[in-house]
């Protein structure tokens, strides 16, 4: 199983309850800050964890090795060129007959949602990462990111195009999307 993006292992008490017997969870971040906030983190969890510090644009797991992928709000800071070389890295890692699920935030359809959505990923989350998160950068970017990024419809031809079964959903009113990816 692995946590692809994984920040500071926030999905894992999800997956601990969905490893086999002997298995473990592949954890895989670019950031050296947020592998560091991992290792503190892997203390407290009873699941063995791979901690990765490395792109998930090309991983160093082998092919077919993985039987199942979540990437939790992740997506968004990618452009169209590295979304085409993730979509192909995940189908190489992927087994046959696994999945993977890719959830992202992103801004509902409708202006009832849409404006006091905006302000809370504008001015509140990015308040809460200063105080809880001692500032972390990235959730100052967040609303430009989500508007940038629209809904993962958009991207579900790239994933499809490599060889992968999509299904599009959205959650919360259209405040995150989701593309459940299965490999035949």
């Amino acid at each position: 199983m692995a946590d692809l993006m994984a920040g500071s292992g926030e999905c894992w008490t999800y997956l601990k309850q969905h490893i086999k017997t002997n298995g473990q969870i592949v954890s895989v971040d670019i950031s050296p800050a947020m592998c560091s906030r991992q290792k503190r983190r892997i203390r407290n969890l009873e699941t063995p964890v791979d901690i990765r510090c490395e792109n998930a644009l090309s991983m160093s797991l082998p092919d077919k090795s993985v039987d199942f992928i979540i990437s939790a709000f992740g997506l968004k800071t990618f452009d169209s060129n590295q979304l085409h070389r993730l979509a192909s890295e995940l189908f190489r890692i992927l087994r046959p007959g696994g999945s993977c699920s890719l959830l992202e935030i992103t801004m509902p359809e409708s202006q009832f949602f849409r404006i006091p959505y905006r302000f809370y990923i504008n001015a509140i989350i990015p308040l809460i990462g200063r105080i809880f998160l001692k500032d972390i950068e990235c959730y100052k970017m967040l609303g430009v990111y989500t508007e940038a990024f629209g809904s993962c419809s958009k991207f579900a031809d790239i994933f499809a195009n490599v060889g992968f079964e999509v299904v599009v959903k959205n959650h919360f009113f259209g405040c995150a999307s989701s593309l459940v990816l299965t490999k035949k």
